[in-house]
């Protein structure tokens, strides 16, 4: 009987994180004010950071293995599959509609398993438009990647990269002292 019922319990759980899930998805993450969503991603484990702004309209998996540092933005329309984890380092700039792809699968293997891999992004860092980080890769501090790229492998400080996959297109001063900052109080 205590099987059946941890078994029932764990069910609940269960169901009611998923509903979690889909109301953050579905609904809070269309609420245009920013304190309002940001109540609601912290109650479902999202690591935000001081003076750090999440704008409407992304979408997450796994949201508790998300952390964003201070002074970083995110702009509309992002997704962020934190099943392999995802941190965000200090005054980060991440553009419109950018994918953060942990997850994937091993083509090689005959049950086609699922693998999850973190991604890390570290401090002033710009990720433009529309751009893909897939799993297991790190950006340097400082690092601008390019609209449109998608990012297969590690960037290195301060590099600039562009394409796909993303190649050195570039270098960035190393001395960098911003913080991001949204003004516009219903995004």
């Amino acid at each position: 009987m205590t099987h059946f019922v941890s078994s029932f319990i764990r069910s609940v759980f269960r169901f009611l994180y998923y509903f979690g899930l889909y109301l953050m998805n579905n609904i809070i993450s269309n609420i245009p004010i920013w304190s309002v969503r940001k109540l609601y991603y912290r109650s479902m484990g999202v690591k935000i950071g001081k003076r750090s702004e999440i704008n409407m309209k992304q979408y997450f998996l796994r949201p508790y293995c998300l952390s964003i540092g201070e002074d970083s933005h995110i702009n509309r329309g992002c997704i962020f599959d934190a099943r392999g984890g995802i941190k965000i380092g200090n005054s980060v700039s991440i553009s419109y509609n950018v994918s953060m792809m942990t997850g994937s699968h091993d083509c090689y293997e005959s049950d086609f398993p699922g693998q999850y891999l973190p991604i890390e992004i570290g401090n002033y860092v710009w990720i433009g438009i529309g751009a893909i980080i897939l799993n297991n890769v790190k950006i340097g501090d400082g690092a601008v990647i390019a609209a449109g790229s998608v990012v297969t492998k590690d960037v290195m400080p301060y590099s600039i990269v562009g394409g796909i996959p993303a190649k050195e297109i570039g270098k960035r001063p190393r001395y960098l002292n911003y913080q991001c900052k949204w003004i516009f109080p219903f995004v």
